[in-house]
């Protein structure tokens, strides 16, 4: 399993966010299996939208920094751009719209691929995170740029 949840409903494609137990925290294959299923939204002319939304009470804690030391230790692996390029460039590149349910905490990438949505919904409990600057990192998903 990889923490993607894919379920096709009549005209919408639900991918679900299903690894409550690390609080939805987004490892390589999610993203993969993220980039999928835009990238099979947009193929399909069935399907009409996509509807991002999670399990538990949070929406994803951002990276699972364990594995993403993982796949920098392995290195280059020369087979094309990684899981997390393959999910910025097909949510950014999206003709379909994107629609996504927030509840809980949307932290770094979380809440980036937010900015990339058609239409975010949230629930009253919901919170945006961007830790970039306490850690020293450069925001990504364009986010500088689209936050303003």
């Amino acid at each position: 399993m990889s923490g993607i949840r894919t379920e096709a409903q009549g005209a919408v494609l639900e991918l679900v966010f299903d690894r409550t137990d690390k609080k939805n925290a987004i490892t390589d294959a999610m993203y993969g299996a993220l980039a999928d299923g835009i990238e099979r939204a947009q193929a399909d002319p069935a399907l009409r939208i996509v509807l991002i939304r999670a399990e538990g009470d949070i929406f994803t804690a951002g990276n699972d920094l364990g594995d993403f030391a993982a796949v920098n230790a392995a290195g280059s692996r020369g087979d094309g751009p990684r899981n997390v390029q393959r999910f910025l460039h097909a949510l950014a590149r999206a003709e379909k719209p994107i629609v996504a349910a927030v509840q809980g905490a949307a932290v770094g990438v979380g809440m980036t691929m937010l900015l990339h949505c058609d239409y975010v919904v949230m629930g009253e409990e919901a919170s945006l995170i961007a830790p970039f600057v306490n850690l020293a990192l450069a925001p990504e998903a364009a986010s500088s740029l689209l936050l303003p």
